[in-house]
């Protein structure tokens, strides 16, 4: 096949084919392609499993007539086919449930990745792979098959005449003089169920309400079953299209995705997202299963990609957040900001390939970069995972404007072997908080704003040329200067209310004489640190310092109670010794008097459990230890740290780098990442003086 060209399949009706059907092909150039539908779906099941059993062997295959031989295809593929060309036989008038698809008459036009691409030709793969974003964008319309089973009366409602209702109220059309912004609010306060609210039932109706309540866990039920959503080649087979042009097919029904994107959107703007996340994780074992299925049917790469389309630079909304999220200013900077965004955003997609990870973002990137820059990768399927992940971070790293992409690498468990410490494995999905923790602090919804951390001040001035470079294929070159050594480690664990339950170490920090580094109690330091530095918007600015004081010491009161007798929590006799201990007349952090005081208070564990900061620290830490430093610094670094890692400060970096040095057969120093860390009292370039920084060096990284 020429190289600018692709396949295109026509469905023919056959008398003689067992399956009614049989395949046509014909190539056509990119330039000059014929009007023709795309298809996106899954190769194997399309739904996840269950306890019922399912009488479909969707990994069965099957024989196709294509004319000069026959094609294997799977059965969820067949399903498809039959299901079109039935649709295709019959007048409209003979489905009356459902409106006709719009099919101009045969021979019409598809695109289908398993047989219009040679599967068996790595060649042709490697080519056709670098057009599937032209193929995207050029489709009239995108199937998505979700499979032969139709979804229920209860989802159909929601989407064809709930979903509409609501967009209307809440996008722009007045209600009896009730503008957009009135009515978000009036759904905000009612809540996710709408329940017993004047406003809503005045702007909808009581019936609809009640409707919506009975209907709307078979309406998330439907989606969260279904592979398609999670499947990675998706995110931009469903991006690419102009809105409107992707419709969802289950069986002979279709739904529009445009609507259901808009309507997961309303979720999030009306605030329920979080709430409706914990009722459905409750009542959908698959929801439960799944975290990020409602981010997924919002398809946030699709809202973003218009941003990136004018030619003045990308939409200031855009330009602001990538500001905040990844220091990005210069519209360089910010389109391969965004191109990073996504590749880390797949990882909770599945792929067959581990290539695929890179390759099936290409259209993306293609899209998200424009006619400036150039994608600095290309699909290559004779080339090792680890070589293909290298390549996108060296290319990645000439481009950003600090090296936050650090933060998404490290010695993580399950990382893929052979990969070097300083390039992200995009294809390990990790524990819920495996990202940065620039964008942990970001993702807290119930945060006040703030500063983004910058050890360095690396955002200080603007860029000032390359902050790394490449030496051979594996290594990575800094400069920058060790800081302080890891001497204790904690970890970190939560029991079923999400308290911290590992205190003791929090006793001894907080015992100490004295005041912290930075001229604080140590109590406010350590909450500090395993917070973050979050400040929950439920606790006033005056409030905030006495209120993380107070925390310390009901959290060690809780434990105390909670976990007396347990050997390794038991905090009581760690606080018992440090009395006893104590030189007479100091004044200790907090006594025996103090918890028995707190835990004989009413509702005492209930409101630790509900405390904001409580929240903030159980969202921040999962998957970090507390750490103390040589020079007494309290810290939170990654699950893998030592005792004897080293922090470094280097060039470009606003988070300081945890690395851990390696013997080498010539004793030069090369180091492998353990992982970014937060050091209390440093992140804001408190250290940085003129002096350290004449101190910077070179370092390697494998």
């Amino acid at each position: 096949m020429p190289p600018r060209s692709i396949r295109l399949v026509n469905i023919v009706s056959s008398q003689t084919s067992p399956h009614g059907f049989a395949l046509s092909f014909n190539e056509y150039p990119l330039d000059s392609l014929p009007p023709f539908w795309a298809l996106s779906y899954t190769w194997g099941s399309p739904d996840f499993p269950t306890s019922d059993a399912d009488a479909v062997d969707w990994d069965s295959s099957h024989r196709v007539d294509c004319g000069t031989g026959f094609l294997e295809i799977g059965q969820n593929l067949l399903a498809f086919l039959g299901q079109t060309n039935l649709t295709m036989s019959q007048p409209p008038a003979a489905t009356p449930r459902e409106p006709r698809q719009i099919l101009p008459e045969r021979p019409f036009n598809f695109w289908i990745d398993a047989v219009c691409i040679n599967q068996a030709d790595p060649a042709e793969r490697t080519q056709q792979v670098r057009h599937m974003g032209r193929i995207y964008q050029s489709a009239r319309r995108v199937v998505a098959w979700l499979g032969p089973a139709e979804p229920s009366a209860d989802a159909t409602w929601v989407v064809r005449e709930f979903a509409p209702r609501v967009l209307a109220l809440a996008g722009g059309q007045r209600h009896d003089d009730v503008s957009r912004r009135e009515a978000v609010r009036i759904f905000a306060g009612a809540g996710p169920g709408l329940q017993q609210h004047a406003g809503a039932a005045a702007l909808l109706g009581e019936n609809v309400c009640r409707r919506w309540r009975e209907r709307r866990v078979a309406f998330f039920a439907f989606f969260a079953r279904k592979r398609w959503l999670t499947r990675g080649w998706v995110v931009q087979e469903a991006a690419l299209p102009r809105p409107g042009r992707v419709v969802l097919q289950c069986g002979g029904v279709r739904l529009s995705w445009a609507a259901v994107n808009d309507f997961a959107s309303f979720v999030y703007s009306a605030g329920w997202d979080a709430q409706l996340d914990a009722e459905l994780a409750a009542a959908v074992p698959a929801w439960r299963a799944r975290p990020g299925t409602l981010e997924r049917l919002w398809n946030p790469v699709a809202a973003a990609l218009p941003e990136y389309d004018g030619r003045g630079g990308v939409g200031e909304r855009v330009a602001v957040w990538q500001r905040r999220r990844w220091g990005a200013v210069t519209d360089c900077e910010v389109r391969h900001a965004e191109v990073l965004h996504n590749l880390h955003r797949l990882r909770a997609y599945e792929f067959e390939n581990p290539l695929d990870r890179i390759y099936g973002a290409l259209g993306l990137c293609e899209r998200i970069l424009g006619d400036r820059y150039a994608v600095g990768v290309a699909p290559r399927y004779d080339v090792s995972v680890e070589a293909a992940f290298t390549g996108v971070a060296a290319w990645l790293l000439g481009f950003l404007p600090n090296l936050d992409m650090l933060g998404l690498a490290g010695l993580a468990e399950g990382r893929m072997e052979g990969l070097p410490s300083w390039v992200p494995d995009y294809s390990l999905r990790g524990p819920r908080g495996y990202t940065s923790l620039q964008r942990v602090r970001q993702l807290f919804k119930d945060g006040r704003s703030f500063h983004p951390l910058d050890a360095t001040r690396a955002g200080d001035g603007g860029r000032q040329g390359r902050f790394a470079r490449t030496d051979g294929e594996t290594r990575l070159v800094l400069e920058g200067v060790c800081v302080d050594t890891v001497g204790k480690l904690h970890r970190l664990e939560h029991d079923e209310r999400g308290v911290l339950a590992n205190v003791s170490w929090v006793v001894d920090f907080c015992n100490r004489e004295g005041r912290y580094a930075v001229n604080e109690t140590f109590a406010a330091a350590v909450v500090t640190t395993l917070s973050a530095n979050i400040k929950p918007r439920a606790i006033p600015k005056h409030e905030y310092r006495e209120s993380i004081e107070q925390w310390a010491r009901d959290c060690v009161a809780y434990n105390c109670a909670a976990h007396r007798g347990v050997p390794a929590l038991d905090v009581a006799d760690r606080l018992d010794f440090c009395e006893a201990g104590s030189a007479k007349g100091r004044s200790l952090f907090m006594s025996s008097d103090d918890v028995s005081q707190a835990v004989s208070l009413d509702g005492f564990a209930e409101k630790m459990a509900d405390d904001p900061i409580t929240k903030v620290v159980h969202f921040v830490t999962p998957g970090r230890k507390a750490l103390e430093t040589r020079r007494g610094l309290v810290g939170l670094g990654p699950a893998g740290a030592r005792c004897g890692d080293e922090v470094w400060l280097v060039n470009g970096g606003r988070m300081p780098l945890l690395l851990r040095r390696l013997e080498t057969v010539d004793k030069a120093a090369v180091y492998v990442l353990v992982g970014e860390v937060y050091l209390h009292g440093i992140m804001h370039g408190e250290m940085m003086t003129d002096e350290l920084r004449a101190g910077f060096r070179p370092v390697v990284m494998v």
